[in-house]
């Protein structure tokens, strides 16, 4: 027989799980709207200090990494035209770990235009720390080539 105890107890966990995988949706979608708004800052706060963002053409470690792609003229020329649209993922929670597995799309608009830039698999591998979810590791990989699955994989 299922006690009140038991019960409470059990929507509890099933509370926490919820209330943990918003917490990393919100996390994931506010990294692209920081992105998109230009802001440095902002963005290298979704991941840990140590954070290492693996992403096709390179590896950034660090906030100071993420934040310096961000203030970068490639990134600042797309400011204002572009929309990092991410998720939704499946996310998997353990304790104070996780991770969530989906796609990103990137928008452009040009010449009066938008159109699909860029989409891409994405692995996010998170803890929680301080009683907040954040980045310890992305990887991304472009649709279409030969490593497009990796992060699908489980790597």
């Amino acid at each position: 027989m299922t006690t009140l105890a038991d019960t409470v107890e059990a929507l509890t966990r099933r509370v926490q799980a919820l209330e943990d995988e918003l917490a990393i949706h919100r996390l994931i979608v506010s990294y692209g709207l920081a992105v998109d708004a230009g802001d440095a800052e902002a963005a290298s706060e979704t991941f840990d200090v140590d954070g290492v963002y693996d992403v096709a053409v390179g590896t950034m470690r660090g906030r100071g990494a993420v934040a310096a792609m961000v203030r970068g003229a490639k990134h600042q020329s797309m400011v204002g035209r572009c929309a990092h649209q991410i998720g939704p993922a499946v996310v998997d929670v353990h304790g104070d770990t996780a991770t969530a597995v989906g796609y990103s799309r990137v928008y452009l608009a040009t010449d009066g235009t938008v159109g699909l830039y860029r989409v891409s698999t994405n692995r996010w591998h998170l803890e929680r720390r301080a009683g907040r979810w954040i980045v310890v590791r992305r990887i991304t990989r472009l649709l279409g080539r030969e490593d497009t699955l990796m992060p699908l994989a489980g790597s």
